[in-house]
């Protein structure tokens, strides 16, 4: 089993990237695995979290100063993007099915493997990783307030009870790779890193398929709309580490503030709401644009010379 594991692990980039294409070609497994989603939210957490240890994360924001710097990075992820996004959508009459997508995306925290791909592509992994860990944890109080306050009554389900059905999929995920570090230990887990690759990649397959649940027919009922979300997913995703690299300071610290600001964990939010087409339309068609991070920002190596620090 380790053999297959670390055989898939080497090529996971390339089945991640099927999987997200995998539910579209495989409708009848994709409804199948969609009850599935919440439990399978939480096991993409659960595997990211094994490798990177987030208590460990948490104990280095014990420097005041850093602490605030990393606070005050999560504040204009959860809160300040939500807003701007909203009154964007708005000023530029996107619609009120775009205008809540978006502020469920943008409320939404990093997504689990945010600092690996920063890694990948020679960024500060290590400020990825805390923009995730801190932005996950504050997400069930943070995000459900935001889409409440936005959205009003368009927010389908109460506040409370999105809060509830978020903190169940990321603290359920948190401490399964708790117990999971706990039974394993430091050493097994570096030891066997390809096969959790593998095991991640598995996961990742199984969560993406059922996003996509539906998706084919309303592709072809829709395609100017479908293509206009395509749009704005890409845009969101890639726009704020293209702004980044342009800002003053060291473009391997910005870099990783750039992908963890664009690349956010909107599916949580699908499998927490009420079922909507239009909505899983939005979250599917999000997760294409995911496989370009590390193609459109791809370097050989951090031209500063740094390539896990910490946000300073």
């Amino acid at each position: 089993m380790i053999g297959g594991l670390t055989w898939i692990g080497a090529r996971a980039r390339w089945i991640m990237l099927v999987g997200a294409f995998a539910g579209l070609a495989f409708p009848a497994g994709a409804e199948a695995l969609r009850p599935l989603l919440p439990f399978l939210v939480a096991l993409v957490y659960a595997i990211a979290m094994l490798r990177i240890d987030p208590i460990a994360v948490l104990k280095g924001l014990a420097a005041p100063r850093h602490a605030l710097r990393v606070a005050f990075a999560v504040i204009a992820m959860m809160i300040v993007a939500p807003v701007m996004a909203f009154w964007a959508a708005r000023a530029l009459g996107l619609g009120p099915d775009l205008e809540s997508a978006l502020v469920y995306t943008m409320a939404a925290p990093s997504i689990a493997s945010s600092a690996a791909i920063c890694l990948i592509i020679g960024f500060q992994g290590r400020v990825a990783l805390e923009l995730t860990v801190v932005s996950s944890l504050v997400m069930p109080v943070a995000g459900p307030a935001v889409a409440g306050v936005l959205l009003g009554s368009a927010l389908e389900i109460d506040p409370a009870a999105l809060g509830f059905r978020v903190a169940l999929m990321i603290f359920g995920g948190f401490a399964a790779a708790m117990v999971g570090r706990r039974i394993m230990g430091e050493a097994r887990i570096e030891r066997h890193a390809p096969a959790l690759d593998g095991l991640a990649a598995i996961a990742f397959l199984l969560f993406v398929m059922p996003l996509f649940d539906g998706v084919g027919p309303s592709i072809a009922e829709a395609p100017v709309m479908s293509l206009l979300y395509l749009g704005v997913a890409t845009l969101i995703i890639l726009g704020p580490g293209a702004l980044a690299l342009r800002l003053p300071g060291a473009p391997s610290r910005n870099g990783a503030i750039g992908v963890a600001f664009g690349a956010r964990s909107v599916a949580i939010y699908l499998a927490a709401l009420p079922p909507d087409p239009v909505f899983t339309l939005y979250v599917a068609l999000y997760q294409l644009p995911m496989a370009a991070i590390v193609l459109a920002f791809r370097r050989s190596r951090p031209p500063d010379g740094a390539g896990n620090g910490a946000i300073r």
